[in-house]
Parts: structure tokens; C-alpha cells; sequence
């Protein structure tokens, strides 16, 4: 378990995204806590993600803050907030093909 606080990180998508359908088809585990928040387990991390836009069935853009980096997260792994998020996203809109940017 790791002690450290990271800011959560904001993302655009291009267009709406089906959040649920997503994490469905990428295989990605989510724990629904409401229609706007969901906790994301995903390459040994576990993510808060809340849509600031929409809802978790049509999303245009989402906050992503990681709660956790599992103790088997490599020591020389990028802890970054950004980079860990940044891999989440990326596998869910390159599963539903759409693009996004980071605020």
C-alpha cells in the first residue's frame, strides 16, 4: 500500500464515452460507487474515476485521481499520477476508439 496524496488528473473526450461498456470490453475491473463515480483496479493500481460531464453510461470528461499503487507495482516503474492515469484512459478509449486530452 502506498501512503502517498496524488491530485486527481482531468481528461476531454472527443466524443461520449460508455464508460460501463468500456471497462466491459477491456476486461478492466470497476466497482460502480454511483452514475457518476466508479473505483477502477487496472496494472496494479486502483483509481477513483468521476465523470465531471455526464454520467458513467455517457461520459465527456472525467476526473481520475489513483487511490493505491499495489506493493507489486515495480519500484522502477513511473509512479506518476499521470503517466499511471494516462494508462487507464488510454486502454478505454482505444477500446471504444475515441480520442481525448488531458486538462
Amino acid at each position: 500500500m502506498n501512503d502517498e496524496e496524488w491530485s486527481a488528473v482531468q481528461y476531454q473526450f472527443d466524443e461520449s464515452v460508455d464508460l460501463l461498456d468500456a471497462f466491459e470490453q477491456a476486461a478492466i475491473e470497476h466497482l460502480e460507487v454511483s452514475n457518476e463515480r466508479t473505483i477502477v483496479i487496472y496494472s496494479h493500481t486502483i483509481f477513483d474515476l468521476e465523470v465531471d460531464t455526464g454520467s458513467l453510461a455517457d461520459a465527456q470528461s472525467v476526473s481520475v485521481e489513483v487511490f493505491d499503487v499495489s506493493s507489486d507495482h515495480s519500484t522502477t516503474d513511473d509512479p506518476d499520477p499521470v503517466a499511471l492515469t494516462e494508462s487507464v484512459i488510454d486502454e478505454l478509449t482505444a477500446t471504444v476508439r475515441v480520442g481525448w486530452e488531458r486538462h
